[in-house]
């Protein structure tokens, strides 16, 4: 009896304990809550969009146009076709003293006494001797791309020849400056074949004249001794084969490259062969190439 007793004692006392737990446990209510989760952050902008987002481009203009010290193109003026001109209809053939006229240019060919090198790149023995010269004047009050491309009869004749420091691939308002063609040779003649313009704003004049001439479209011959008015020249970021061989297939042309950079600042963004010359002023400013996070074009190759 005893022991039922003292069993019976054991669990009243284990319920009261258990019932006491209970009450402390409970006695304020049910437990509060966990905290709700925090909404997960929103992704970071990829590096294309921030690449070419329209309001960094925008940003990015107008630093430049203070830099160069040049007013901030509008964006409807950044956006509209820069106007663009073929005016050679024809092959003309030059003798010294002779000249052409176009509406944007006057191109003469003058005998100028420079001074060549002999050796690999006119890095040898120097001497002075009669070169042909082309003078080219832009007779506008506008700043001016252009792109007089000449041939010579012995091109060979031209290695040795001395170079004039010159912008080779644009003009500011009414600027003339001169070029060397070649050494004089026996038949003192020089054939225009080419002669193209785009009249710019001048942020894009000072654009365009940070390129190499070589990687975009112009003969190494002419172009030699280019010297841009201010800016250091642009990284090789495109590929000048690629450029090369398309233009040798007709799929893009000189306006293309000089209209892409004309509205591109070299250091931020590359030509792409997709790109051509701007007519539709609604298109969507920075140039944007189909898969621009694989890019367009293979890595740049060595200059020429």
């Amino acid at each position: 009896m005893q022991g039922k007793t003292l069993a019976f004692a054991l669990a009243v006392g284990a319920a009261a304990i258990v019932g006491l737990g209970m009450a402390v446990l409970f006695g304020g209510g049910p437990p509060a809550a966990p905290p709700r989760p925090r909404p997960a952050p929103a992704p970071a902008p990829t590096s294309a969009a921030m690449k070419y987002s329209q309001t960094l481009f925008r940003g990015l203009v107008e630093q430049d146009a203070k830099a160069f010290g040049v007013p901030a193109p509008s964006p409807a003026d950044w956006a509209a076709p820069f106007p663009y001109f073929d005016e050679l209809p024809a092959r003309r053939t030059l003798t010294p003293g002779e000249s052409v006229a176009t509406p944007h240019l006057r191109v003469s060919l003058v005998i100028r006494r420079e001074e060549g090198a002999l050796g690999d790149h006119g890095q040898g023995q120097s001497f002075r001797a009669d070169h042909l010269v082309l003078r080219i004047e832009n007779r506008l009050h506008r700043h001016l791309a252009y792109r007089v491309a000449t041939h010579v009869a012995d091109p060979a004749r031209c290695e040795a020849k001395g170079v004039i420091a010159h912008d080779a691939i644009a003009l500011a308002p009414h600027e003339t400056l001169f070029r060397t063609e070649c050494l004089l040779q026996r038949t003192a003649r020089l054939d225009l074949e080419r002669i193209e313009v785009i009249e710019l704003p001048p942020l894009a004049y000072y654009y365009v004249s940070r390129l190499d001439p070589a990687l975009v479209l112009y003969d190494p011959r002419t172009a030699a001794g280019h010297a841009s008015p201010k800016g250091h020249t642009c990284p090789q970021t495109l590929s000048w084969r690629e450029i090369r061989d398309g233009a040798a297939r007709g799929d893009l042309a000189w306006r293309d490259l000089i209209d892409f950079y004309a509205r591109h600042n070299c250091d931020e963004l590359a030509f792409f062969l997709g790109y051509r010359y701007r007519t539709d002023p609604n298109a969507p400013l920075p140039a944007r190439p189909p898969a621009a996070d694989a890019g367009a074009l293979p890595a740049p190759d060595p200059a020429p």
